[in-house]
This record gives structure tokens, sequence and C-alpha cells, in this order.
């Protein structure tokens, strides 16, 4: 939002360019930021926190000094900020990752008693070769001209191929930053009658909570994340491919924020339970699924107790991506469960 005291400054950064001093054009930079944000409200709006102008000033000041330092202080105060975020009483999105079962997906919506203005939903089903998927794909395109009772609308992604669950779920939040707080969900999960509304009950949009809906290790099979928790530890690692692993890591980076509010309300994880005694039945429904998965979930392991996923976990992207694609048709005769910790089932 653009004020007359911030194209004020605006003017000053300029004539400070014009005189060649840097100098002042970096102390000036930091009072504006300090000014503005000292200036917004409580809970600004997102245009109370757009500013091209400010923004424009600190990337060309770091452009042409090769100083950082403003920059740096800009984001730094841009993570304190809260931002208004309206509640209406409904689940403001629901997000389901799926690649099969489309039964069970129908049997998930089944058990919603609660309103739910978004239900979004990330199809890993394109090109797989499963024997559900073109029943699957009809049940996508009815929900999304009939939204189920209850639902306000539904949208649905249709990658490539199996984008994998942290990718998924990634896609999910980033696509509906809007939304006060988001109940990531496996499809083969079912919900407990009233544990929605206590769930809607408990989360505080304007904090940065988790809120996973099942005891450990199930804890990723259902959980609500607020904005305020992933913009303060970041996304899920997408090097997790296609399924399990993400959980650990993302758990791990969870507790070890001192800002994020762990819920675990066991009444209500325990009558979640009760309605879900059975975990992982989309792999599980199938032997192909199964030995495919040995072996990613072999490969995630290996990346969850590596030095190089915390230090350098941009590098070797394209291998482990390479690596991890499921080959349906050339998958060998299931062997043994692994042995170690595992999360939910996961698509």
């Amino acid at each position: 939002m653009v004020t007359l005291e911030q194209a004020r400054f605006a003017r000053n950064y300029v004539t400070c360019l014009e005189k060649g001093d840097l100098a002042a054009a970096r102390s000036l930079l930091l009072l504006w930021s300090k000014t503005y944000f000292s200036d917004l409200p409580a809970s600004p709006s997102r245009r109370d926190l757009t500013n091209p102008d400010l923004w424009g000033c600190l990337a060309q000041y770091a452009s042409l000094s090769g100083d950082r330092s403003p920059v740096d202080d800009y984001w730094r105060r841009l993570d304190g900020i809260t931002p208004y975020t309206p509640t209406t009483g409904a689940i403001p999105l629901l997000g389901v990752p799926i690649l099969n079962r489309p039964d069970l997906l129908q049997r998930l919506l089944d058990s919603l008693d609660h309103p739910v203005e978004t239900l979004a939903i990330v199809d890993n089903s394109i090109g797989s070769g499963l024997a559900d998927s073109d029943a699957l794909q009809r049940l996508l395109a009815r929900l999304e001209r009939q939204p189920p009772a209850g639902v306000a609308r539904v949208r649905v992604a249709r990658p490539f191929g199996n984008q994998g669950v942290a990718s998924s779920w990634n896609a999910i939040l980033t696509s509906f930053p809007e939304a006060g707080f988001a109940l990531l969900v496996n499809n083969d999960v079912v919900f407990a009658p009233g544990v929605l509304a206590e769930v809607v009950g408990r989360i505080d949009p304007s904090r940065a909570q988790f809120l996973p809906l099942l005891p450990a290790p199930q804890e990723f099979s259902a959980f609500a994340l607020t904005p305020a928790a992933w913009n303060r530890v970041g996304l899920f690692d997408a090097n997790f491919h296609p399924a399990y692993c993400e959980d650990l890591d993302y758990a791990e980076r969870l507790r070890g924020c001192p800002t994020i509010e762990w819920i675990a309300p066991e009444a209500l994880q325990r009558r979640q339970q009760q309605a879900n005694p059975v975990a992982s039945a989309t792999i599980a429904s199938d032997a192909r699924l199964k030995a495919c998965n040995r072996t990613t979930f072999l490969l995630n392991s290996l990346w969850l107790h590596s030095r190089r996923r915390l230090d350098q976990p941009h590098r070797g992207t394209w291998m482990r991506r390479w690596l991890s694609q499921w080959d349906l048709e050339a998958a060998p005769a299931p062997a043994p469960e692994p042995v170690g910790p595992v999360g939910a089932g996961r698509p």
C-alpha cells in the first residue's frame, strides 16, 4: 500500500542514487522498511503488504551495491507478520492426493459432516495403468460437475504423472494460500462423527499450528496446517518421491521450530483412530504398488538419513526423481515389508 510517506521515501532514494551516495541510500532503505512495518495494522491484508516501490528500490540497491543487508532486513521483518485471515466456520481447504481406489475417496466424502469451502484433489493416476484409473476419472469429473453435499467447490489438478505425496501437498497449499488452514487427508481415511467440527474449533488461523487427527505413526494421514506454520517451516520436501518419509522430515522440521504449536487432542485422535483401524489401503490394494513402493521407500529412507538433505537439498534432484519412478509393468513380485519408521499410507 503506497502512502504519501512511502512516495516521499521513494523520491529521496532516487535523489541518493543521483548523487552517487550509496551509503545514504542504504540508511534510507533501512529506515523506510522500519517505518513501513511499524505503520502496518496488527493483521495486515495483502493490499497492506503490497509495496512495489519499496521492493523495487531494495532490489535495485542490492544489484548496484552488492550489499544485500537491506533486502535481508526486509525479509526478516516480513517473517514476523501475521496476515488477516477471514474465517467462516467451514473447513476452508480439504486437500486429497489420490492414485487409485475411487471407492475409498467416495467413502471419505460420504463421511464429511461439516461444511467445506474448497475440496482440492490432486489426481496422480494419469498414465499409471492401474485397473481403476478410468473409474477414478469418471468420479472426479462427476465431483467437478456436482460437488458433494456441504462442499462449495471442487478443484482437481491433473499432473502429467504421479507427482508424489509431498509435491501434491505442496500444490494444494500453494494453489490456495488464502485458506485459513488446510486439512490434508489420504484418500483411504474416513472422518469420525464430529471430528471436523472439533478441528475447526481448535485451529486458530492466525497462529502457527499443526493438528494431526491421528496419533503417531499415522499423524500425516490426516492433519490440519495453518499458513503461519508452513510459512515458517517451508513446504514439504519433494525429494521424497512418490511416498514415505516426507512426513518424518516434516515432523522433524515442525518440532525444530519453537514457535509451532503442535496440537494433539487425545480424545479426538482416539475417535479418529477407531474409525480408521487399517492404514495403507491404497498401496495394499495392488501387489505391483507394494513392490514399487518397497524400492522407493528405501531410496527415501536413504535421503532421510543423508546430511545432504539439510545442506544441499537441490543437488541431485534429477537423479533422485529419475530413480524413484514407479514402473508398474516391470514391477517384480512383492518382497517382504520394509522394516523401519514409516508414515501413513500414501498415494
